[in-house]
């Protein structure tokens, strides 16, 4: 009896589940994806190369479109799509330079606090490294805050690199 109650249960909020729409972008040959589902807020750029940041109201498989409260957009006139996810190398090297420069004014404290006359004559380095090290975690991260994916198709019409695409897995 427990086991066709939960089984009836698993059906029914299987079906009313939410996100069954996605519109994902991926890497060719490779299991890299993103998926973006209703309710995300993406930034692409169409063919006339104008950028847009929009919210994704509904995407109709179908007809290959994404909607969006003040019109729709066609897949395939999408030909750039932007993420603001910080990469993972950018993110962790900043914040290794940024405990460089943590570690170096330590050691430069403890340095001066043993030294014969303390806190007298202190080297520039000391002002420095430190400075350079948080400046250059910041433009890193700075710099890399963003990637943009760009969708290139040969003459055959094939996508070269990254595809976009939608996907439906609503059970009817």
């Amino acid at each position: 009896m427990k086991k066709t109650l939960c089984s009836l249960l698993l059906l029914v909020f299987g079906i009313l589940a939410f996100g069954q729409k996605y519109l994902q972008l991926e890497r060719l040959h490779s299991t890299k994806t993103f998926k973006y589902q209703l309710g995300d807020e993406i930034t692409f750029r169409l063919n006339n190369g104008q950028w847009y940041t929009r919210v994704i109201e509904d995407i109709n498989y179908d007809k290959q479109f994404v909607l969006f409260a003040n019109g729709h957009v066609a897949v395939d006139s999408i030909v750039a799509f932007r993420s603001f996810s910080s990469g993972r190398w950018s993110k962790s090297i900043g914040n290794q330079l940024f405990n460089f420069a943590a570690a170096w004014v330590l050691y430069t404290v403890i340095d001066q606090a043993v030294s014969d006359d303390p806190f007298q004559n202190i080297p520039n380095s000391a002002y420095v490294i430190p400075a350079t090290s948080v400046a250059s975690g910041i433009l890193i991260k700075k710099i890399f805050k963003h990637r943009t994916y760009r969708i290139r198709r040969d003459k055959e019409g094939e996508v070269t690199r990254w595809r976009l695409r939608t996907l439906d897995l609503s059970v009817e």
